[in-house]
């Protein structure tokens, strides 16, 4: 019987040696395909300036220390983001998002000690924090106003047509984010109350680490701070960094990148 147990525990062991073994070649091979993959020196986006979608992209990619050259078009213009890398058009910018997740650079770009825990929080703000960021900035027509007229200001456009966003757009915005919310989010709640649940949920998995990714932010840090950078400025960022604990975490990524920026 001994012997029998001796021989399983040495199965066992054997089984798990080669499993470990085998995913560490994986890896290897995986990290020569993605150091393969050339870094962008130049990106140009052009999108709505209150995309949370585009913000997240705008910061994947200064984190890459590339050229990033933002070209803000009608706030009126949705979620679609139009990118040129290196001279050419990119028809999948996400693709290629996905194509340089491992890339590395100096400082390293992505090092995470949990890559399923790192691409799993990717999806959550993709698929969920990005629209709701989306519906709240036009959850009322007041709130979409003033998103609408803290965009104008810094776009170059004549009073007439900025009269006409303001007031049409504004309604044209706040009839669709209700819409969204019925039809896509399904939300069973206020937008508001779901987005603040959303973010003490990063906030929670995040927990006692100072970034996601242990001592420097990975690439779901910097998802979901591009989302929440978007709205920068209105009431519901305000919101978000007094009424949930994100600011800390917040200040740290922004901290971050403005000291490798330098």
């Amino acid at each position: 019987r001994r012997i029998m147990q001796r021989i399983g525990r040495a199965l066992s062991c054997t089984a798990a040696a080669t499993l470990a073994l085998a995913h560490v070649r994986s890896n290897e091979v995986f990290a020569k395909e993605e150091a393969a993959a050339p870094l962008p020196k130049s990106v140009e986006l052009r999108c709505s300036p209150l995309s949370p979608h585009c913000s997240r992209i705008k910061v994947f990619f200064q984190h890459l220390n590339a050229d990033v050259q933002h070209i803000g078009t009608s706030p009126l213009s949705g979620d679609s983001v139009q990118a040129v890398v290196d001279g050419q058009p990119v028809s999948n910018v996400n693709e290629l998002v996905g194509q340089l997740r491992g890339s590395t650079s100096k400082p390293p770009v992505f090092t995470p000690a949990q890559a399923l825990e790192e691409q799993r929080w990717c999806n959550w703000t993709e698929e969920k924090l990005v629209p709701c960021i989306q519906v709240n900035v036009f959850r009322s027509p007041k709130e979409a106003k003033s998103a609408l007229e803290t965009v104008m200001k810094k776009t170059e456009m004549g009073a007439i047509n900025r009269s006409f966003v303001s007031q049409a757009g504004s309604f044209y915005k706040y009839l669709g984010a209700k819409w969204f919310v019925k039809r896509k989010l399904k939300l069973e709640q206020d937008e508001r109350i779901a987005l603040m649940s959303m973010v003490d949920e990063w906030v929670a998995a995040v927990g006692s680490r100072g970034f996601a990714g242990g001592c420097a932010p990975n690439q779901a840090d910097l998802a979901v701070f591009g989302a929440l950078n978007s709205i920068e400025g209105l009431l519901a960022f305000e919101e978000v960094l007094t009424q949930t604990g994100v600011s800390p975490w917040y200040q740290r990524v922004a901290a971050y990148r403005a000291e490798q920026s330098t």
